[in-house]
């Protein structure tokens, strides 16, 4: 067993779609990542180092073949719209 088939041997096991199990793992790498650095700042967590650790997160899903390569694609179009939506509150006034 290498380490790409256990997203089936997973969905096998637990009677779902392939798909839904490659994102509740890759949703598992990211939590993995996540959780010391909320603990370790008591809640109070940077934003852009919480992005930071989910896209490296997402990347060594990606790079182990148990995500599906749009989840990325959502993320970058998630920060894009957030980074252009504070720009132009930022360029605008706030208005």
């Amino acid at each position: 067993m290498s380490i790409t088939d256990i997203p089936a041997y997973f969905s096998e096991i637990m009677g779902m779609n392939e798909t839904t199990a490659q994102l509740i793992l890759s949703i598992f790498i990211v939590f993995l990542l996540l959780l010391p650095y909320i603990i370790l700042t008591r809640g109070n967590p940077n934003p852009i180092v919480s992005l930071m650790l989910v896209f490296i997160g997402l990347s060594i899903a990606l790079g182990l073949g148990w995500a599906p390569f749009w989840i990325m694609i959502m993320m970058l179009v998630i920060l894009v719209a957030g980074v252009a939506f504070v720009g132009t509150k930022g360029a605008t006034g706030g208005g």
